[in-house]
């Protein structure tokens, strides 16, 4: 499996595994099952009710009807990737997902730019596009990331937050900083891995430019809090795991 090298904003550089080729078609293959099988229950449920039979005076009315119907399969891609933050169902399943290059947390245009170059990538060369892409380009992107300028990871054997970092926030714990709360998992995935590095270079420049980079997201001035850097990074995460709950 392929190892990316993510430059983050501050210059940090941070190390992701690329999603294999056959993990992206396989979670694919699971998104296609998905749908196939809302069609089907959706068929029954139909003829059960005979919905269709109220849009059946006309061509345009029946069709337009079942443009409708189809309407979740069309966005099924970029409606997950917006809700999951990066994952459909079938990545989920395959322990994949989408991020920046930058080791951020996509956007909804760019979700929605991969998923119109879909028709290019994959659906108008049956994924023969997309394949060639994510071989030759040097960070796994089909067209659509490249354009999105996104890329596909693995997931699988992520170090955990809570167990890596913390203790188990206490149930009276005060969080300091509510600012926390306008950050990402995918950002905070990235504050860990470089919280990790930091703790096993000791590289004192790491830190300090990942608190720098911290106070400027949240608008924090950290000197006030009279904390060190590697402290104040701690907070974060902590503040963090007791807002969202994940410990």
């Amino acid at each position: 499996m392929a190892k990316l090298t993510i430059n983050t904003t501050q210059n940090i550089e941070i190390d992701f595994k690329a999603a294999a080729i056959g993990e992206r078609i396989l979670a694919f293959m699971l998104d296609m099952i998905f749908k196939v099988l809302y069609m089907i229950v959706f068929y029954y449920v139909d003829h059960l009710f005979q919905w269709s039979d109220y849009f059946n005076s006309d061509s345009w009315s029946y069709n337009a009807y079942w443009v409708v119907v189809a309407l979740p399969i069309i966005f099924y891609s970029v409606f997950f990737e917006v809700a999951m933050q990066g994952e459909t169902p079938g990545k989920k399943i395959m322990g994949i997902k989408v991020i920046k290059i930058d080791g951020y947390q996509a956007t909804i245009v760019d979700y929605f730019v991969r998923w119109i170059l879909r028709v290019l990538d994959i659906l108008a060369s049956n994924g023969i596009v997309a394949i060639f892409s994510i071989i030759f380009t040097q960070n796994s992107q089909r067209l659509g990331d490249v354009f999105a300028g996104t890329t596909v990871i693995s997931t699988k054997n992520r170090i955990n937050i809570g167990t890596t970092i913390f203790r188990e926030v206490e149930q009276e714990y005060i969080p300091v900083l509510p600012q926390v709360i306008r950050l990402s998992d995918a950002d905070i995935g990235v504050v860990q891995e470089i919280y990790l590095r930091y703790k096993g270079s000791q590289d004192f420049s790491l830190i300090k430019a990942l608190a720098r980079k911290l106070e400027s997201e949240l608008g924090i001035d950290k000197g006030k809090l009279e904390l060190s850097n590697q402290a104040f990074v701690e907070l974060v995460l902590k503040d963090y795991s007791h807002y969202t709950g994940k410990e």
